[in-house]
Parts: C-alpha cells; structure tokens; sequence
C-alpha cells in the first residue's frame, strides 16, 4: 500500500503530520510528502520527502494567499504526475489551506481517495487574524470553499470535537463523513521522567527557572501578557529565564516588533535594558529537539486572547507539556476547559501581565502545586492518547 501526503509546512516541525506518517511506517506502509523544504531527513526508511523548493514567510494577507496558490499550483503538477508512478491508495491532504485538497483531482479520477485533515477552521483563523467581521465578503467566501474542499473530500479528519461541531453547523455533512482524531503527542519523541509523582521542575538546573512557549508568535496568541510581566518576574526571580520558539524563522511583523521590544533598551536604560538578557527566541526546531527543550523547562505557557477561533482551539503543544510533566499556565478557553480543570492547569482569570506574574511566582514558590497539576493533567492521557488515535486512523484506512 502506498499512501502520499501534502502539506504547506515542515515535516520536522508538525508533529500531527509526522504522527500520522510514522504510524503508517510501522505498518511497513511507503509514504510519501510534499512539504516545505528543510534541512532534515526521516529515520524510516519507507518515508520519503519531496520538498516544495519556496520558502514560506509570513508578510501579509495577500502574500499569504499568493503563497497557498502557487502551492496549490505546484502540488497539482506534482500529484499528477508522479501517481502514474507510484499509483498511491490515499491521498491525505493536509490543511492550511483546505483547498489543496483539489490538488488531488486526478488521482481521485483514477480511483485514489482523498482524506483531507482540517488542522484549524480557515474562516475562524482569518476573523481572529485580521479582526474580520463574520459577514464580510472574505469570510463567507473561505466559507463557501471549506464546503467545497470538504464535500470534494473521501472523508475528513479533524482535530477536535468543536472543530467538527463548526463544519457541521455551516455545511451539509453526514456526521460520519468526519472523524476526530485528537492531537495526541507521540511517546516514543515525548518520552517523559520516569518519576511517578510529576518531575521536580528545578532539579535540571537549580540556578534557574525557565518558562517555555512554542508556536506561532502572533498576537493572538497573547505573549505580550508574559513579556509585560517580565520586568516584575526578573526582581522576584532573578534566575528566571523565559524561551520562546517560533513555529517559522519569518514569523511576521507582530514577531518583529516584539523581539525589538525586548531587545532594544530606552536610552535612559530601564528594565528592557536587562530584559533581552531575560528572554532567549530560539530558532524553529524539529520536534526531537523540542523534546529536548522540554527536559529542561519548568513551567510552559499557552496562551491566547479571547477570539472565536482561539476559543474552540486545543493547542497541540499544551500537550507536550503534559506530556512531559510540565506544569502548564495558560488562558482558560472552552475547549481548555471541557478536558482540564483548575486543578490540572492554572487558568489565568484576567489575561493580564498581573495574572501572569501571580501565576508564575505561585508556581516558583511551590513544588507542591507544580507535582499537582502535573499529576492531575496527566490523567487526560488515560483515555485520550496516541495508542488510541492512531488505531482509528488504521480504521479509516482498513489496515
């Protein structure tokens, strides 16, 4: 069976992607992406790269659909001709943007089936991103594709029940058509400490205390919250250390003006003179490395600002935090809220640089309510895990 999966990001780096692939590896299934080009190269020797030779940058709206046209363009040419080749079974098409699943046209008139897995509602992004209003011409439009790229589609996956709830309200859909399968971090990279009781986040490194965000860095992701919190954070807890690593190395201008934020210091001095000696940005690493990373955090950060699509998002990276015994502070959502309670996360209440900086000290001063959210969290994995997602993806595809 040979299975082809296309996708407009780094293989290395999108652990729902490489989760996916590697399950299909260890049934000794060939697997082949289209993905952006990187310096990296799987250890399975049944998946194979093909990478998209242009670089992704994040410079706007218009550059950004420019973007996912050219590569629509490319990976049609690209499915086309190679399926004559490899005759590929399935062709599993991953959003942003949903309507690359029609790169998929001519193997699905030869007989192919097409899944295409929904990462993120597109409309709900755009109206969160560019403060869009759900009437305007732009939203119904990525409206009126969604449901074209999901009826065109075999069968469609998704990360979370509010996703599914979302394309079920506006497109007419059988229920049946679209599976959940959560993201789940793979044990065999998220290898956590051994230690039944939830690790002691400063045994690492007792000089210091290392807050972790990873993703996207845009503003509704709200790190303004913890870099306004910083200046306080740096006088209660001098060995602080706040890591921050980017989903692109170009993440756009809100990045941008952030790191020049930090780094550049008033002429009078002031605490943002000390402050970019505070906070390290890190460049884009692939998931192996992050693992890494995580060994040597004490406490993780998710955060977002109050908006309809961060509201029904359920962050992949909280989960590797868990995952690895971290204990998590992070915005209360409602997707957030239906699996963990304040007693497996510590909700902020506010969102403000004030909420953060209580959250941080408590933490800071106490074991104990680190080893309690970290073992309450981690309670999620008895039901909700890779074992479990994976064999319903083994499901849909009958192996």
């Amino acid at each position: 069976m040979k299975i082809t999966m296309v996708v407009y990001s780094h293989y290395s780096r999108d652990a729902r992607v490489r989760r996916y692939a590697e399950a299909l590896a260890e049934k000794n299934i060939i697997v082949d992406i289209l993905c952006l080009k990187e310096n990296y190269h799987p250890k399975e020797s049944n998946i194979k790269l093909f990478y998209y030779p242009l670089p992704r940058r994040r410079y706007g709206k218009m550059w950004n659909i420019f973007e996912y046209i050219i590569f629509l363009i490319y990976s049609t040419l690209f499915l086309s001709l190679i399926y004559f080749f490899k005759r590929y079974k399935v062709i599993h098409v991953h959003n942003m943007p949903e309507f690359l699943v029609f790169s998929g046209v001519l193997p699905k008139i030869f007989g192919a089936k097409i899944i295409l897995d929904m990462h993120d509602p597109m409309p709900e992004l755009y109206m969160s991103k560019y403060h869009t209003p759900e009437n305007s011409l732009m939203v119904k439009w990525l409206k009126w594709l969604e449901g074209l790229s999901l009826k065109f589609a075999d069968h469609i996956l998704t990360a979370n029940e509010e996703f599914k709830k979302i394309f079920l309200s506006r497109h007419k859909i059988e229920a049946d058509k679209i599976s959940v399968i959560l993201n789940c971090p793979d044990p065999k990279i998220f290898n956590p400490p051994a230690s039944p009781a939830g690790r002691q986040p400063t045994t690492h490194n007792p000089q210091q205390f290392t807050l972790l965000y990873m993703g996207t860095v845009e503003k509704r992701f709200g790190l303004d919250v913890a870099v306004e919190a910083m200046p306080d954070l740096i006088k209660k807890i001098p060995h602080i250390r706040f890591i921050i690593i980017p989903k692109l190395e170009n993440e756009g201008e809100y990045f941008k003006n952030l790191k020049i934020k930090i780094q550049s210091a008033p002429p009078a001095g002031g605490w943002r003179t000390k402050l970019k000696n505070y906070i390290q940005f890190l460049s884009p690493l692939p998931l192996e490395k992050i693992a890494d990373q995580l060994r040597k955090t004490d406490v993780g950060i998710v955060l977002a600002q109050n908006g309809v699509f961060t509201e029904s998002i359920f962050p992949v990276k909280l989960l590797e935090f868990i995952q690895m015994k971290i204990p998590v502070i992070a915005s209360k959502t409602k997707s957030l809220v239906k699996y963990f309670d304040s007693s497996s996360i510590y909700y902020l209440k506010n969102n403000t640089s004030e909420d953060f900086t209580k959250a941080v000290i408590d933490l800071w001063k106490s074991v104990r309510l680190r080893k309690k959210l970290t073992i309450n969290s981690l309670k999620y994995f008895n039901l909700h895990n890779w074992k479990v997602e994976r064999r319903k993806y083994y499901n849909i595809l009958k192996i």
